[in-house]
């Protein structure tokens, strides 16, 4: 059996990280269902905001307001069971 992941305070049962990889992959969905796994998900910010409306009028702004809304899709993550 191997170690768990220690990150601080955080531990991280199965030493499993999930990358971020590219535009619109590496997202709640995915993140959250490695954690809720015991592994450690990453929310890839690369270009996160190209769903919101004003995306190409106002890139900064719709990348950070993306990434808010991930965030709190992330945290009901941590409440679901995992699905293998």
């Amino acid at each position: 059996m191997s170690k768990s992941l220690k990150i601080g305070d955080l531990e991280v049962k199965i030493p499993v990280v999930q990358g971020g990889m590219g535009v619109g992959i590496s997202l709640s969905g995915l993140a959250g269902n490695v954690s809720a796994c015991g592994g450690l998900g990453v929310i890839s910010t690369a270009q996160i905001g190209w769903r919101e409306p004003d995306f190409y009028e106002k890139p900064f702004e719709a990348n950070f307001r993306a990434i808010e809304k991930e965030i709190k899709r992330q945290e009901n993550w941590q409440k679901a069971e995992c699905s293998e």
